[in-house]
């Protein structure tokens, strides 16, 4: 099957993170711009702006990526293309003759009508897959319900692994930006940080978001750190404690899982896709005090920790790249 991705890397995630990474466990060719796409390169920007509607995420690089990629298509005809970031890069683009579209979508529903309204472009797609089993009804009302494909966001199970021996400092760690419900995490924080017998935080998030840990104590900040340092931070840890507003898939629940970290987030969106009361401790939304106790009895008892950690590690195995791989490609000979 002659197989195309098209999927702009995320600064933010590390080598061995991100969706991207399906392209690495399938027999598939990455799109990656030209002389072609240099050329557009000479039309100034704001040139380019003007065919763009307003939007956060599709800009100037991705409307001229779809161009080249249209252009390249009417010489080289590829028999699936991918495009791995929807909300990001596909608008406009129509597949050969012949040839099958997929796109694959990340955000929650209620994100996704904050920023677009409405998914366009579908009518040309074969199948759009989903990462999150809450996204299935939202795109069900644009598209065939039965062409809408929920496969799990895989993780790198080989990268992301438990260390072999020794103890987990105690110290909580937190990790990322994107729907991630800071508030909780301060009043959390506020309530338990730099107190003798209290774990200290370390928390791994952009730098403009380090405000909100102004005046607290017991707290560590890191922001864009090496790839190795994010693995001995999930392996040499406690816990992880993870307040969430909304989910689909979520590279620090699956990433963590996958190093046997126990995990403590918010049962919101489509988190128990990916974990279960067996495999982490759930809280329901906004719940401090709830968020508080979990947290401190996890701290105190450290074979619920060890159980839950191995636990966490088992269930995430099953969405190893090579599992999810393989899902992907029968749903392409699918439709």
């Amino acid at each position: 099957m002659n197989i195309v991705h098209i999927a702009t890397r995320m600064k933010h995630h590390s080598l061995h993170s991100g969706y991207d990474r399906l392209s690495h466990f399938m027999p598939c060719k990455r799109f990656d711009g030209s002389f072609i796409f240099k050329g557009l390169g000479l039309v100034p920007d704001r040139v380019w702006g003007l065919m763009l509607r307003k939007s956060k995420l599709y800009l100037v690089p991705e409307l001229k990526q779809e161009i080249e990629l249209q252009v390249r298509s009417l010489f080289r005809k590829y028999g699936v293309y991918h495009f791995l970031y929807g909300e990001n890069e596909f608008r406009s683009f129509r597949p050969p003759k012949g040839s099958k579209l997929f796109v694959t979508y990340h955000f929650p529903p209620n994100k996704f009508e904050e920023y677009f309204g409405k998914p366009t472009g579908l009518e040309r797609a074969n199948g759009v897959v989903v990462v999150g089993s809450n996204q299935i009804d939202f795109f069900s009302k644009w598209f065939p319900e039965d062409r809408v494909f929920f496969i799990p966001h895989g993780v790198d199970t080989e990268f992301f692994r438990p260390r072999n021996g020794g103890l987990r400092e105690n110290k909580v760690l937190f990790v990322g930006s994107h729907l991630r419900d800071f508030d909780l995490l301060r009043r959390v924080i506020e309530k338990i940080g730099g107190k003798p017998d209290s774990p200290g935080f370390t928390i791994v998030t952009f730098r403009e978001n380090w405000k909100v840990f102004e005046g607290l104590k017991g707290v560590e900040l890191f922001s864009d750190i090496k790839e190795m340092k994010l693995l001995e931070l999930y392996q040499n840890h406690a816990a992880l404690f993870l307040p969430l507003t909304d989910a689909t898939a979520n590279n620090t629940l699956l990433e963590a899982a996958s190093s046997g970290l126990p995990i403590i987030t918010t049962d919101v969106g489509a988190v128990r896709d990916y974990l279960d009361d067996s495999s982490a401790v759930l809280i329901p939304p906004g719940r401090a005090d709830l968020a508080v106790s979990a947290l401190m009895d996890l701290m105190r008892d450290w074979k619920t920790r060890e159980e839950l950690g191995k636990r966490a590690r088992e269930k995430i195995v099953q969405l190893d790249w090579h599992v999810i791989a393989r899902k992907m490609t029968a749903v392409y000979e699918m439709c």
